[in-house]
């Protein structure tokens, strides 16, 4: 492991900017109509149960990362290959990550640009503050999410001001029942982007403050959950469920629709430097956590060798992943509810279970 530490808010700040991600600017729950935001809302309360799993494993074993533990727990036979799979999960969702960053990219600004060439530049800026450490990359968020923090202040305040926002359009709540919502809701919000969390199980033994970490990680994660309730509220104010469900990118609509006194308008920039904020440091944790499993699997010490090989492996995958952008969209459904569900929920389950078994049949079998 890399010799690091990182603070509580760093890993605060770190969480808020992963599930903010590409999640902030993409169609979240549309299929609950009215009412995605609060099909967003329980599932951020899915969501901390699911962080409350990788914190409990973390209490367990402080100073192992999830490829440590699990070779502790399922013993080396069965924990390396599956240690082994999880390099590869981290990799697919770095590529996935990357390639849908660079397409909304590609179709909102940059429409002469090949999606390879904005994937090498992300690659290759990711992989200069990986080979920096953990604590660069964190302090880097810190920075990014004050950024971020500034310009969601403008553009609401903005929004608010030039009167396009219409509560109207979010009554009647649960005007269609119950039961819509939680459907959308145990179908997609609890998984995305919860279950992504699972990356954090890599970095959560940097912690210079465990107590505190955890609880800054619930907070953030309960945080990220309103951001992006809030932010689905927003468009559907502004926009409709029409016109929300059927934008690819409904946010970059939403501001571009901001007009003061024909002086202050065209702000798509905002939500651009958004998307491109939040795609970066998704990405990099994932590149992150793929770099320190394999780094831990094959007994590398120095991760650093590792970071160019990973990366050229996640842009050559990233090409090869879909041919557009929809057709991305409506694999990652399939596998939110598959691979998503197996890797960041099933088996961190399963290893929690084995472990606190294993612990109460050697408690019990020590005070015999």
């Amino acid at each position: 492991m890399e010799k690091a530490k990182i603070s509580p808010g760093q890993l605060f700040t770190l969480i808020v900017l992963f599930d903010m991600g590409t999640a902030i600017i993409r169609v979240l729950a549309i299929k609950a109509e009215k009412d995605a935001w609060l099909a967003i809302l329980l599932g951020s309360v899915g969501g901390l149960v699911i962080f409350f799993v990788y914190t409990s494993l973390y209490r367990l074993y402080p100073r192992l990362p999830l490829t440590g533990y699990m070779r502790v727990i399922l013993g080396k036979w069965l924990g390396w290959p599956l240690g082994l799979l999880y390099i590869l999960f981290f990799i697919h969702g770095a590529a996935r990550d990357v390639r849908e960053g660079g397409d909304l990219l590609i179709s909102s600004v940059l429409d002469q640009t090949p999606v390879l060439v904005v994937n090498v530049v992300m690659i290759l800026s990711i992989g200069y503050v990986l080979n920096k450490g953990i604590e660069v990359l964190a302090r880097t968020a810190q920075v990014f999410l004050v950024i971020l923090a500034i310009l969601a202040l403008v553009s609401n305040f903005l929004m608010f001001f030039s009167g396009i926002i219409e509560i109207d359009r979010l009554l009647p709540v649960l005007g269609n029942g119950l039961g819509p919502v939680l459907k959308i809701t145990f179908k997609q919000t609890i998984e995305f982007p919860y279950e992504e969390l699972i990356c954090f199980t890599m970095l959560l033994p940097y912690l210079n403050q465990s107590q505190m970490g955890i609880r800054a990680g619930f907070a953030a994660v309960l945080i990220s959950g309103l951001i992006l309730s809030y932010s689905s509220a927003i468009n559907i104010a502004v926009l409709g469920t029409d016109i929300s469900g059927r934008a690819t990118f409904p946010l970059l609509y939403t501001v571009s629709l901001i007009n003061i006194g024909e002086f202050i308008q065209r702000l798509d920039v905002f939500v651009v430097l958004t998307l491109i904020i939040g795609d970066f440091f998704k990405v990099a944790i994932f590149f992150y956590a793929g770099v320190m499993a394999a780094s831990d699997v094959f007994q590398i010490r120095d991760y650093r060798k590792l970071v160019h090989p990973i990366g050229i492996i996640i842009l050559f995958i990233s090409m090869m992943l879909s041919g557009n952008f929809a057709e991305q969209i409506e694999e990652g459904d399939v596998l939110l509810v598959t691979v998503f569900l197996m890797f960041g929920v099933g088996i961190p389950i399963f290893l929690l279970v084995v472990a606190m078994v294993r612990g109460k049949f050697k408690s019990d079998h020590d005070f015999k």
